[in-house]
């Protein structure tokens, strides 16, 4: 795992998790427009990167994750942000921060899959990401970008909306990288094994679920407002699975500066 910042250190942090098969650098475009006033922490998680990491299983990556705000001498956190995949790894560092006693003003989970399909959905997805993740093994930058541009599970994610998608991709698909058998497994662990962490209420009137009113993530809503009935829900009309964030960057972190700003005297 490895870790990039943006604005001053003395602001109060926020960080932000990338989705499946992204990396930190992908966040950067609505990360910029936070660094004004917040210290701005972009992982890329295990098995994403260069780094010849694989993927740990979801507390793995929770460990890392939290032991570097530890080590960064971190004690309180504005947000934790987490996109797709990256949402579900942002619910479980939400817990792991109630646990440890660190203060957190606001969770933020945008298109998260809070699926837990059976073993037969998962394989079937393995087999699915396999064969998907094999377009970034190759250094033609072009053909990896028409390589994702045109798989049919973005297609499925996307529907008509795949053009959202082109500043993303052609950031995801810049550099060659390698997507380990043991990082596939763990990544769809992960996105369809979700199992809700419980959390009082406090926690729960600190957290928006974001989505797109089109998005088959947006299914796992229902499930979600059983577990945390006092959280907040949010749609959005027009875009594909976290498509705003990549469109939109500006006004997306104006959303997340506001979900913090109305959560900052919540006692």
């Amino acid at each position: 795992m490895t870790f990039q910042t943006l604005g001053n250190r003395q602001n109060p942090a926020v960080m932000l998790i990338h989705g499946m098969i992204s990396s930190g650098a992908d966040c950067e475009p609505f990360g910029r427009c936070l660094a004004d006033e917040y210290y701005v922490i972009l992982p890329t998680l295990d098995g994403h990167g260069n780094d010849g990491t694989d993927l740990l299983p979801l507390e793995g990556e929770v460990d890392r994750l939290v032991g570097y705000l530890k080590e960064n001498d971190i004690h309180s956190m504005a947000m934790v942000q987490g996109s797709s995949m990256g949402a579900e790894i942002a619910l479980s560092v939400v817990k792991r921060l109630e646990q440890e006693n660190i203060p957190l003003t606001c969770g933020f989970f945008d298109g998260g899959p809070f699926f837990h399909f059976n073993p037969v959905f998962r394989s079937f997805m393995h087999r699915k990401f396999k064969s998907l993740v094999k377009v970034f093994d190759t250094d033609d930058h072009k053909a990896a970008y028409n390589g994702l541009m045109n798989n049919p599970f973005l297609q499925f994610v996307a529907k008509d909306k795949a053009t959202q998608y082109e500043p993303l991709i052609r950031s995801m698909t810049q550099k060659r990288r390698h997507f380990s058998d043991k990082t596939v497994k763990n990544l769809v662990s992960i996105c369809y094994k979700c199992d809700l962490p419980e959390l009082d209420d406090d926690a729960q009137k600190r957290m928006v679920f974001f989505f797109s009113d089109e998005e088959p993530a947006r299914k796992s809503r229902k499930r979600l407002i059983k577990a945390y009935p006092d959280a907040e829900y949010r749609d959005i009309h027009g875009y594909a699975h976290c498509g705003f964030q990549t469109a939109e960057p500006e006004q997306y972190a104006k959303i997340l500066k506001q979900a913090i700003k109305n959560r900052e005297n919540i006692a």
